[in-house]
């Protein structure tokens, strides 16, 4: 028996195996970018001011002043 005559075709994943693993990425993908855009919204909301005796200022605007 001549072993040399005997090939063997390349392991590769399966089609299923490379679909779950392109979902999981993109699932990733997307949680990461979600968690992103909740930073920047908690990053851009405006502290409201106090002054020095406590009260809250800076949250409405006099149109009238």
């Amino acid at each position: 028996m001549d072993v040399s005559t005997v090939r063997t075709q390349p392991t590769q994943p399966s089609q299923q195996a490379k679909r779950a693993d392109e979902v999981h990425q993109v699932q990733k993908r997307e949680a990461q970018e979600k968690e992103n855009n909740a930073k920047i919204t908690q990053q851009t909301q405006v502290k409201p001011v106090v002054n020095t005796q406590g009260q809250t200022t800076g949250r409405i605007l006099n149109a009238t002043a």
